[in-house]
């Protein structure tokens, strides 16, 4: 069926009886596009930093408390978030739908460019991944709920995240019980995709995301002068051997296929302070993207770490050195049975495509922290069209096309629509 007939859609797999026009909801997201428009310019030119989105969290909540019925809730671990339920007094499951509210660091001298609009008031920050867009489709979708209660069933819980990008907002909620308490019971996501075209959203059931690992490396040898290296340890000449050890690991000693695992060097430090001195330290720090534990061994297997600890022994010959890891992010998985009940009813009314290819990525998105506790789908947005959206995620080129605001708000209030009156196992 096209979004363009006037036809009303009659949910094949539910069990309620419920009547959705897609024409209505054209009509609807129209409405409420100026909300997106208006939320992702503000948010837009005022990037703030994980748990410090104070100007987000006024903003978020002086919106939401202007529409009434909805119902905020606070939170102690995050203070900045905004969790808001809107009761339908319809029977029906409670769920959720998370969005991001903070802004990422650009490089040090790296501003936004001037001719993006809206760009951001404060040099050095930007929102170059997407958050303020995610959480304008949220706002917008909130008011399309207010509008049509009747479209859905339960309870829709709107949360508006901080600190995803420093991996500290989801797992605060989580631990603090706050998503339990309200008895949340299915959980989703959206995040925009560059390059992928505007009008295509990509789901997938199963292991979705990689979890996320952080390393210092520290070499300790001894120094030299820089015309007898063979008097130290030419400890420079080691961690240019190490990175390369390092990055190529993956491909020479791990099955990929079964153990996928992305290992990048992000930072090389080794100065003796004179360019005729060779010196006796060194510092790799970097990331790791893997779906399993670290350190965690499989069955008749060894667990990554120990087997990049060999390599790095192998490479260092008795040269000694200090190792430390921090795990993050965990994996995340989109869960199977809900996606088998929402997503080929979405297939039927989505005007785009819906790529349903089992693609994993080595990005990482504490998103996952939900989908460890609650059946939950996390889908990519297509924003790319014209010379919009053609550059990637953390870059100062960033940028969606207007058009995937409108994209947003209508997969977030079909999620909404659907899983609060499909029937459970329909």
């Amino acid at each position: 069926m096209s979004m363009n007939e006037t036809a009303v859609y009659e949910p094949l797999l539910f069990s309620r009886e419920t009547i959705f026009s897609l024409s209505a909801l054209d009509d609807e997201i129209q409405k409420a596009l100026p909300v997106a428009q208006a939320a992702y310019t503000y948010m837009h030119r005022n990037p703030e930093l994980g748990h410090a989105e104070y100007k987000a969290h006024a903003y978020v909540s002086e919106q939401i408390s202007a529409l009434g019925r909805f119902s905020i809730f606070p939170s102690q671990s995050a203070p900045t978030a905004v969790i808001a339920v809107y009761d339908t007094g319809r029977p029906g499951p409670v769920i959720a739908i998370r969005a991001e509210l903070d802004a990422r660091p650009l490089d040090p001298g790296v501003v936004e460019p001037h001719d993006h609009n809206p760009r951001s008031e404060i040099d050095g920050l930007m929102h170059n991944c997407g958050h303020d867009a995610h959480t304008a489709m949220l706002l917008a979708m909130a008011r399309v709920v207010h509008a049509q209660p009747h479209w859905f069933a339960g309870r829709i819980v709107l949360v508006f995240q901080p600190a995803e990008e420093i991996g500290r907002g989801a797992d605060d909620l989580i631990q603090e019980g706050i998503i339990a308490r309200l008895g949340v019971e299915q959980a989703f996501a959206l995040h925009v995709s560059p390059p992928l075209q505007l009008g295509i959203v990509s789901i997938a059931s199963g292991p979705r995301l990689a979890g996320s690992n952080y390393f210092r490396l520290v070499i300790e040898g001894r120094g030299s002068h820089a015309a007898a290296p063979y008097a130290g340890d030419d400890i420079p000449s080691l961690a240019a051997r190490l990175v390369e050890a390092l990055t190529t690991l993956p491909a020479r000693r791990l099955d990929l296929a079964n153990r996928p695992m992305v290992l990048s060097v992000t930072s090389l430090k080794a100065d003796s302070g004179a360019s005729n001195t060779l010196p006796g330290s060194a510092e790799l720090v970097g990331t790791i993207r893997a779906f399993e534990d670290l350190r965690v061994a499989p069955p008749g297997e060894r667990s990554l770490e120990a087997i990049i600890t060999d390599t790095i022994v192998s490479v260092l010959h008795g040269v000694s050195y200090e190792w430390s890891l921090r795990q993050a992010t965990p994996s995340m998985r989109n869960d199977e049975e809900l996606f088998s009940r929402i997503v080929p009813p979405l297939q039927l009314i989505w005007p785009g495509a819906l790529d349903v290819r089992s693609r994993r990525g080595m990005f990482a998105d504490d998103f996952a922290y939900y989908t460890q506790v609650l059946p939950a789908l996390y889908f990519g947005l297509g924003v790319a069209k014209d010379e919009f959206g053609r550059s990637g995620e953390h870059t100062a080129d960033f940028n969606i096309h207007p058009d995937s605001l409108a994209s947003g708000i209508r997969l977030m209030t079909l999620l909404a629509h659907l899983a609060t009156n499909a029937e459970k196992g329909a």
